[in-house]
C-alpha cells in the first residue's frame, strides 16, 4: 500500500536490489503507510511503449520532461538489478519507492503535480498474443477480464521470463512524489548542500539516516 500524500514517514533504508542508499544523496520517495492506495492504481496497464531517442532518455539517471506546464521525472528501471517488471513491483510493495536523483537536477522545476514515471526495457511484449495466461489482470481492467482478451496485460509480468517474448521499452507505472529524502552524511556533512538544492522543489524534503 502506498502512502497518502501529506503523511510524514520515510521509506526504509534497507538494502534494495539496486543496493543501499548513499550518504549525501537525494531520492524521490513514496513511502508505505496504512490506509494508502493500492500499488495497482499506479500501474500503466497495458504499458505505454516509448522511444528512448524521441524522449531523450538517459540510460543512467533520470530525465526531466515537461508536459502541459508540469515537469515529470522519467526513470528507466535497469534490468541489471530488476530483470523483470514484477521484481520491481514486489520490492515496491515491501519498501515503497526510493529512486535516486542527481543533486545537480533543476529541483525548482518539480512540484506537487510532478510525477515519477517508471520505465522498463521489458515492460511491453509485442507478441503477447503468443502467451496466454490464466492469471487475472492485477489492475482489474474491464476489457482485460474478458476471456477473449489476448493483448498485452500486466498479468504477463508475473509470468516472466517468457521464452521468445519480443520486449519493448515502456512506461509501467506513474507515481506521485510524496517527498525528497536526503541521506545524512555525518562525517562530511555533504548532505547539507544536497538538502539546500532539493529545497528548491515545491516538495517536502526529509533527512534520513540511511
Amino acid at each position: 500500500m502506498t502512502q497518502d500524500m501529506g503523511e510524514t514517514v520515510s521509506t526504509p533504508g534497507g538494502r534494495r536490489r539496486c543496493g543501499v542508499r548513499q550518504p549525501g544523496a537525494a531520492y524521490l520517495a513514496l513511502p508505505l503507510a496504512p490506509g494508502g492506495r493500492p500499488v495497482e492504481e499506479f500501474l500503466v496497464d497495458p504499458p505505454q511503449v516509448v522511444s528512448r531517442d524521441s524522449l531523450g532518455l538517459s540510460a543512467i539517471g533520470v530525465t526531466l520532461v515537461e508536459r502541459e506546464g508540469v515537469t515529470h521525472v522519467l526513470d528507466i528501471v535497469g534490468r541489471e538489478h530488476y530483470p523483470t517488471v514484477a521484481s520491481f513491483i514486489e520490492e515496491l510493495r515491501r519498501m515503497g519507492v526510493s529512486r535516486r536523483i542527481s543533486r545537480n537536477v533543476d529541483f525548482a522545476r518539480l512540484g506537487a503535480d510532478s510525477r515519477l514515471v517508471l520505465l522498463h526495457e521489458h515492460a511491453d511484449i509485442a507478441n503477447a498474443l503468443e502467451f496466454p495466461s490464466a492469471r487475472r489482470c492485477p489492475c482489474e481492467r474491464e476489457e482485460h477480464l474478458d476471456e477473449s482478451y489476448r493483448e498485452m496485460c500486466a498479468r504477463l509480468w508475473a509470468d516472466e521470463p517468457l521464452e521468445g517474448a519480443a520486449h519493448r521499452l515502456g512506461i509501467f507505472a506513474v507515481l506521485p512524489i510524496a517527498q525528497i529524502e536526503v541521506v545524512r552524511a555525518p562525517a562530511s556533512r555533504g548532505h547539507i548542500d544536497t538538502r539546500r538544492r532539493a529545497a528548491q522543489a515545491a516538495l517536502p524534503v526529509v533527512e534520513v539516516d540511511r
